[in-house]
């Protein structure tokens, strides 16, 4: 090569091939244009783009994005393997530019000047189909090996059941996939039975979207694939069974037209049947509860916002059994015990540290010792000994060894329960003081009170020196005073009513303020039982008082899933803490879209390939079959990985702050935001690219909505395909594996040793696992509303959501039989939610189809599908008065017959509602191996797989 011809730099290549790839809607489009821009000046390529972005006519020389793409320009080896050695020579020189590139971009990311994702072509389909089917055939070979190697992670149920509660029995044979016969003919009666209403109504949720996608997509193969076939339009791949191969105007668009209609009307027949159902499965839970459940809370009502005269327990009895009288069984207020909390906790880690003290001996034969203050790990409930256990004197005096300091050496059994003694003497004492204090309430002045009094006081003085101000004819408030002092006296008018009047919005408010920044003993919640079901009704219907601030009731919920941490926080106190997340949350949405658009937009090898360390991936690029992979499987993972991270964050924003009280609540916060992060990650950063774009277009001119939603998400067919096929093919079998359950006792297993750990920690790895409807209701969602979008515009998406569906109800009906074990019941509260948000969904695929039959120059079409929207919207509102508000409490009516069909009186108990650090006896420690749980593993699981040892005990 000659000091004249120009060099051929790998970088600037790439740069401008991320350029051009950056405004391209289709990832493998991006190598014909850019091959055709190569020897174009920079600042004729960016003028070119400027006028692309603002004038619509423009006709920048491009692919139709539904013909098919012409193959990536091929390089000759050698020629490319000298570029490189020129290349990584001047290595230095282009990581600065990649970096300055690299900030640029990232600037336009900020800015909104992305481009979502881009679509999947059909042979970049197929690969990625490949490999996910070879990944479902490793990953259901692993689970039917570790299913048999491990059996206590895929038959967890049965370690907490009785046998006659363990309903499926899946028959032990060397052939692979032998519990599908069994799993696949469990009625729904088992179903309900193991599960519980909260599972059974989930997997009745899974069966409603199978029915829906599998009807709609079979009519929709049959009735909308010839007529998109023969549209004429000279679409192909994904777009011939498509309306983009529909000619504008043409007469075919009514028929997608009509399918919408026929579509909403299937989907709320189908559930308004399932509501049905629903209703009456609800009002035998209200009225029987579960079979676990303590009958007491059917009986029981959590009050709210208790005036501070009424906090004890037998002030708060006295006002039910005026209003109700002898109908009052207990009552209990709630209090703010963090001091017994902290003892209760330290006591609690004294009888597990006597406990793991006691498993050392049973398991060396003989005492341990340890340093007084020595750090310990905890890793999923499993405490290890002392970090360090070298050093240290032996304390021999009996006063040392009954106070040691720390760095003395103890024996440990000895000194832990020396300690437990001690504690349980402490928490004894203090349970006596909290107890009296709650049963007879503070006698102190309230707060409010005595700020009542000094707003009274202060009032009176500022009315005595304004009268003084005023003529004795008087009757206006400008002209009724002293002209010569006319205008103090109307500053002191305006200053003392300004004053006085955020001075009583702070009296109205001053027990919200002391209950959570004083602190107060006595909470503003309480728990009253009764003694009949028809009161109970009578007074969760009725307002007990005429200001609505105060004595708010609802159905208490199951003692199971009371956070008891949070529940003597003020309720307007947690409202308002919502209110703030929602507000970040809110914002968070803004910015994750840009962190998935961002993601998304480098998730090809193209962009991978400007990448220190991975400019491999651009010798690799030759290869048609390595970049159809990447382009074609890598943005989908990468868009499930990142929206998986969402409930963790979510989850601990409801609980640590906004103090939710109850396990319930905190799932259905869950399904709510990941729901609609989901819509956000669709419908703006998958499609639309930045949410800052979006927004402002929309802000500025409304009616752009339709044209947003019409122009990219139709063009986006092959990358949902592809996602689809991903988490049939490879999520599902996921969750079958139970990764992170195995991956926790593998790591268990290898990092402690079965006869050193104590029964509390066996119990413990063998935990049991609920459902969480708050995790997996939005995953269902998400390809429901996938499947909506496209359902008249692109009907082939839909078998695949009925596969996934179908598979879906297979392996969760599996865990809820063999896996699952409810630690508490709500009686499917979460289904009405869910069904409300399959409806939002609907009405989003409505408004992405007006959109692009009017980008399909339609004008009819859009008009008849507009009141589509509306009549969706109508039925949510009818749907939660019809079904929604009555399932949410018992009529009057049939509480009163239940009443009356009672033969037999329930024995309550005044502690259930108690919190449990109140209730708790002395403890005690744990036998090294004798409970309830380990006769039950010992039993109901034989010893087979290498994980057991010769007498059947599990090594973990």
């Amino acid at each position: 090569m000659s000091a004249d011809e120009p060099k051929f730099d790998l970088l600037e290549y790439s740069v401008l091939h991320v350029d051009e790839v950056f405004e391209s809607d289709l990832a493998h489009h991006a190598y014909s244009s850019t091959h055709r821009n190569l020897q174009q000046p920079e600042e004729s390529f960016q003028e070119q783009q400027q006028q692309q972005q603002f004038d619509p006519n423009f006709a920048a020389p491009q692919q139709n994005y539904y013909t098919e793409q012409q193959p990536p320009p091929q390089v000759d080896p050698y020629t490319l393997q000298n570029q490189q050695q020129q290349y990584y020579g001047q290595q230095t020189t282009n990581t600065e530019q990649f970096y300055n590139s690299f900030m640029d971009k990232f600037n336009g990311f900020a800015g909104g000047e992305i481009n979502g994702a881009t679509d999947v072509n059909v042979s970049d389909a197929m690969t990625s189909f490949g490999f996910n089917a070879t990944l479902f055939l490793v990953l259901l070979a692993a689970y039917e090996f570790m299913s048999r190697l491990i059996p206590s992670v895929y038959s967890r149920r049965k370690l907490h059941v009785s046998d006659d509660r363990f309903a499926i029995n899946i028959p032990r044979s060397a052939m692979p996939f032998s519990w599908v016969p069994s799993v696949v003919r469990a009625s729904w009666s088992t179903v309900q039975k193991c599960g519980g209403l909260d599972a059974y109504f989930f997997l009745r949720f899974v069966k409603m979207c199978f029915k829906i996608t599998a009807v709609s997509g079979l009519w929709g193969m049959i009735i909308l694939g010839p007529v998109f076939a023969t549209g004429g339009d000279g679409a192909s791949g994904w777009y011939h069974f498509s309306m983009a191969n529909v000619r504008r105007g043409s007469w075919r668009i009514w028929v997608p037209t009509l399918f919408m209609w026929f579509l909403t009307f299937f989907v709320l027949y189908v559930m308004n049947e399932e509501y049905r159902h629903y209703l009456d499965l609800r009002m035998q839970y209200l009225s029987e509860g579960d079979v676990d459940m303590n009958p007491q809370t059917q009986h029981s009502l959590m009050v709210e916002n208790i005036p501070f005269d009424l906090r004890s327990d037998k002030a708060l009895f006295q006002y039910f059994d005026t209003l109700y009288p002898g109908k009052i069984h207990s009552a209990s207020i709630v209090l703010n015990i963090p001091d017994l909390e902290k003892v209760a906790a330290k006591r609690k880690r004294a009888v597990k540290r006597l406990e793991k003290s006691i498993a050392y001996y049973e398991a060396k034969g003989k005492r341990g010792t340890h340093v007084v203050g020595r750090k310990r790990c905890r890793c999923f409930g499993v405490e290890t000994f002392p970090l360090i256990g070298f050093g240290g004197k032996m304390t021999r005096d009996e006063d040392e060894i009954r106070s040691p300091q720390r760095g003395n050496r103890v024996d440990s059994i000895n000194y832990y329960r020396n300690q437990l003694t001690d504690l349980n003497e402490a928490v004894e004492y203090m349970q006596r003081e909290k107890r009296t204090l709650v049963e007879e309430g503070n006698d102190r002045i309230r707060a409010s009170v005595w700020i009542s009094s000094v707003f009274d006081l202060a009032s009176d003085v500022a009315a005595k020196s304004l009268a003084r101000n005023r003529k004795k004819e008087s009757t206006g408030l400008i002209v009724g005073f002293d002209k010569k002092k006319k205008s103090s006296s109307l500053f002191k008018q305006i200053f003392f009513d300004f004053f006085f009047g955020i001075f009583a919005f702070l009296n109205r408010n001053i027990d919200v303020v002391v209950d959570t920044v004083s602190g107060s003993t006595l909470s503003s919640t309480g728990f009253v039982t009764f003694n009949d079901m028809a009161s109970v009704v009578a007074a969760a219907k009725s307002p007990l008082s005429h200001d609505p601030d105060v004595l708010t009731v609802s159905i208490a919920p199951d003692p199971r899933e009371i956070i008891w941490e949070n529940a003597h926080l003020n309720i307007y106190y947690c409202r308002g803490r919502e209110w703030t997340a929602n507000i970040i949350i809110g914002f968070g949405a803004i910015l994750w879209s840009t962190v998935v658009a961002s993601i998304q937009a480098w998730a090809t090898v193209d962009r991978l390939a400007t990448v220190p360390g991975l400019y491999w991936m651009e010798i690799m690029n030759i290869s048609p079959t390595f970049t159809s992979f990447v382009n074609g499987y890598l943005p989908v993972v990468a868009l499930l990985g990142i929206i998986s991270l969402l409930p963790l964050i979510f989850q601990k924003v409801a609980q640590n702050f906004e103090n939710r009280k109850t396990k319930s609540d905190i799932q259905h916060s869950i399904m709510g935001r990941y729901f609609y992060y989901q819509l956000a990650n669709i419908y703006v950063t998958v499609t639309a690219g930045s949410i800052w774009t979006s927004l402002g277009t929309i802000l500025d001119h409304p009616g752009s909505i339709f044209e947003i939603m019409g122009k990219s998400i139709p063009h986006l067919v092959g990358f949902f395909v592809t996602l689809l096929v991903t988490k049939t093919l490879a999520g599902l079998p996921i969750i079958q594996l139970r990764l992170g359950s195995l991956l926790r006792q593998t790591f268990l297993r290898v990092l402690f040793r079965q006869k050193f750990m104590t029964q509390r920690e066996l119990d413990e790895v063998y935990r049991r696992e609920p459902l969480l409807g708050g995790w997996e209701y939005p995953n269902i969602l998400f390809v429901v509303v996938i499947c909506f979008t496209y359902a008249c515009i692109s009907p082939i998406i839909l078998p695949f959501g009925a596969i996934f569906f179908l598979g879906a109800l297979i392996v969760y009906k599996k865990d809820i039989l063999l896996v699952y074990t409810p630690a508490h019941e709500s009686g499917g509260t979460m289904f009405p939610s869910a069904c409300t948000r399959v409806l939002i969904g609907l009405i989003c695929g409505q408004v992405t189809l007006i959109g692009y039959t009017i980008l399909q120059s339609s004008f009819y079409q859009p008009l008849v599908l507009l009141p589509l929207p509306f009549i969706t919207y109508f039925m949510i509102n009818e749907f939660g008065r019809i079904y929604q508000s009555p399932s949410e409490i018992l009529s009057l009516e049939r509480a009163t017959q239940i009443d009356q069909k009672s033969m037999v009186k329930i024995r309550f108990d005044e502690d259930l509602y108690r919190q449990p650090v109140m209730a708790e006896q002395r403890l005690e420690p744990l036998p090294y191996r004798v409970s309830l749980d380990s006769l039950s593993m010992s039993s109901s699981i034989s010893p087979v797989g290498v994980l057991h040892t010769d007498v059947g005990n599990k090594i973990v």
